[in-house]
């Protein structure tokens, strides 16, 4: 029976099997206990954990005995479990040898020392200012401005006083000054007035007129010789006006522009024009003069070269300007609208054509004292030339029908341009995009390269986004070919339709630029002779899957390698059959002379080329022959005979598939291909990269 007084006094404590009150909530879920445990919380059944005693160290097994990690069966195969009993303690997990754990004490005794040495070392005083010794020298520069209160040691600058301002020019003195003013000049009737023209017309100017006779009293043009010349305006009303001259300074004054007058009038006389033309019969017996000058010179006499000169400029003083015009005319419109050419292509007879003038400038020196060519050219540049007449039609483009327009000849079939094979992409110029083939829907299928695409050498990258229920897919793909031009290609469709979504980009690049004779000389010192070398020491040996393009191309690798550990330039690997820059290429169908024309010594092929081998035959002169490349063969070359012969290292020949000697000439080849690559720097091809 419950006790009521305990429960009201000190609450409901439900007990446990044994007896005791349950405490708190613990009690009541199972596994509890665990998860106190994992706190550090729980409770042990016996109640003894503080009692408990931790093993003594030295009891414990020493690390370095245990031995290395087991190893996955699945990727070291057999040599996961070495042994079965005793484990295996070599490589990284096997224990230090007393003589490596002593060293190694040691090392951190010494630098324990070394470290309270320096610390135990009293500091010095500061260090006070010591000479530059670095080298650099300051002499160039200017000195540091002193102080002006002379604390350096130095006399401090003078101050720089500005300089007194400079008195402004001297005006010069002016004309019969004295040191009494001048009264001014009484105001009669014998004074003139000033002309309102004064100071704007030339005074020079309306004194020839006057001389020459031409009066114009409005202007002050007068021709009576006797009036005195007028005073120049004043210049400003504050001006003082100017002293009246001497009657004697006034005479001479009129004396001096009065021979100057007759000066200027006498010394550049106006032409004046012809009061009359020439005849008829003088224009055309001045043509018959310079035709006969042009056939004989000497059966024109002085006479008639002068009578043809002065008619020839008599012509040109009066017309000569309405023939500079209308020439400049005409050559404007032969410029605009190619009449010359219209009427030149015509073929009329020359005879039928007026003689085209020399120059379009018209002579305008006097040809009265020059050649007695000069009048008559000078009147046939001054005649209209008339238009030429139209010419004759031919007669076997002329129809049987009277006015109708001549047939065009017949284009004949021989010449009419044959369409030409479609080329494969590797002769079709940079710019024109590659059949892609998108109908085929190798995208979605992931089959690269498409069918339409023959390549070995590419590489690409894919991804995918969403938005919503739409799911978007990209492609790169970056591509080289034979020629080592490169296209990068862009392939983007939506998942849903793929077929009507696709869109295609492509981005091509040209062929890498041709290396100088220097540059491949530089490659040929880095690469060629560990190339050489490297090949060589497989003798005997199956390189790779015993493929002879495996040969070079892992030789290129390999001296790539050590490039790449020693932080040079690694060279470039094998592209398909090309293996760097091209030096030497010989097809005897197409041409017999190789390029260069000067065979191996020219091209400079040295130790450590690369040959490629297009199905050639060889043909000795004893009658033997023999054939390399089905359809193709790579060889390494290791050395030049003086007569262009190649000595090589190969191997897949005859079946055998291990590195072996060889020779080859290529004077005696008589069909198919060679070429010869020197190894290059991966900078002069540049890496494929997959990125837009």
């Amino acid at each position: 029976m419950p006790d009521f007084k305990g429960i009201a006094k000190g609450g409901w404590h439900p007990k446990g099997k044994d007896g005791k009150s349950k405490e708190s909530w613990r009690g009541d879920f199972k596994g509890i206990d665990q998860i106190g445990g994992w706190m550090g919380k729980k409770k042990g059944a016996s109640g003894n954990d503080d009692e408990h005693i931790s093993r003594p160290l030295h009891t414990l097994k020493d690390p370095s005995a245990f031995g290395p990690p087991p190893k996955n069966v699945n990727y070291h195969g057999g040599a996961a479990l070495p042994n079965q009993i005793t484990p295996d303690t070599r490589g990284w997990g096997a224990p230090l040898s007393k003589e490596e754990i002593r060293a190694k004490k040691e090392a951190e005794e010494e630098e324990a020392r070394l470290e309270a040495e320096e610390a135990a070392k009293p500091k010095g005083p500061p260090v006070p200012y010591r000479k530059d010794t670095t080298g650099l020298s300051t002499a160039h520069l200017p000195p540091p401005p002193g102080r002006k209160d002379g604390a350096d040691g130095r006399t401090p600058p003078p101050a720089d006083k500005p300089k007194p301002p400079g008195l402004p020019p001297r005006l010069p003195p002016r004309q019969n000054s004295n040191s009494a003013p001048t009264p001014p000049p009484p105001y009669t009737s014998n004074t003139p007035e000033p002309d309102a023209h004064r100071g704007i017309l030339n005074q020079g100017a309306l004194n020839r007129l006057g001389a020459a006779g031409v009066s114009v009293p409005g202007f002050g043009i007068s021709g009576a010789k006797s009036k005195q010349p007028l005073p120049p305006p004043s210049r400003s009303p504050t001006e003082s006006p100017a002293p009246t001259a001497s009657p004697v300074a006034s005479s001479q004054l009129n004396e001096l522009q009065s021979r100057f007058s007759r000066m200027s009038t006498s010394s550049v006389p106006k032409p004046e024009a012809p009061s009359q033309g020439t005849t008829f019969a003088q224009k055309q017996a001045a043509l018959k003069t310079a035709s006969s000058f042009r056939n004989d010179p000497s059966s024109v006499s002085l006479s008639d070269a002068r009578t043809a000169a002065s008619t020839a400029n008599n012509f040109r003083e009066r017309h000569g300007e309405q023939v500079k015009t209308g020439w400049q005319s005409a050559n404007k419109l032969n410029t605009k609208y190619g009449i010359a050419d219209k009427v030149g292509a015509y073929g009329a007879p020359a005879n039928a054509q007026t003689p085209e003038p020399r120059s379009p400038q018209i002579d305008m020196r006097d040809n009265t004292s020059g050649s007695p060519l000069g009048g008559p050219e000078g009147g046939i540049l001054g005649k209209k030339k008339p238009p030429p007449p139209p010419p004759a039609k031919k007669k076997e483009l002329v129809g049987n029908g009277i006015g109708k327009e001549p047939l065009p000849p017949p284009i004949p079939l021989s010449s009419k341009p044959k369409p030409q094979p479609s080329s494969s992409h590797r002769d079709q110029p940079v710019n024109q995009d590659l059949d892609l083939d998108l109908k085929s829907q190798w995208f979605v299928k992931g089959q690269f390269p498409p069918r339409t695409i023959s390549t070995k050498s590419y590489t690409t990258s894919s991804g995918w986004s969403s938005s919503g229920s739409r799911k978007s897919h990209w492609l790169v793909a970056h591509m080289r070919f034979a020629d080592l031009s490169s296209t990068k290609i862009r392939v983007t469709w939506d998942s849903s339709s793929p077929e009507y979504t696709v869109k295609a980009e492509q981005r091509h690049a040209p062929p890498p630029p041709m290396m100088s004779r220097r540059e491949l000389e530089d490659c040929r010192e880095r690469y060629s002779d560990a190339i050489a070398s490297w090949s060589e020491s497989q003798m005997g040996l199956k390189v790779g899957n015993g493929e002879c393009w495996t040969l070079a191309n892992e030789a290129l690798k390999a001296i790539a390698a050590t490039c790449t550990s020693h932080n040079q330039e690694p060279c470039m690997a094998s592209q398909s059959l090309v293996h760097g820059h091209v030096l030497y290429t010989y097809i005897p169908l197409q041409s017999r002379q190789p390029v260069p024309a000067g065979g191996i010594l020219e091209a400079g092929v040295a130790r450590g080329d690369v040959v490629q081998i297009l199905k050639a035959r060889f043909e000795s002169g004893n009658g033997g022959w023999q054939t390399a490349g089905d359809p193709d063969h790579t060889a390494v070359v290791t050395g030049v005979d003086a007569d262009g012969s190649v000595r090589v290292v190969e191997q897949n020949v005859g079946g055998k598939k291990v590195v072996m000697r060889g020779r080859y000439d290529m004077a005696e080849m008589v069909s198919g291909e060679v070429r010869i690559f020197r190894a290059v720097g991966v900078s002069w091809l540049g890496e494929l990269s997959a990125a837009w």
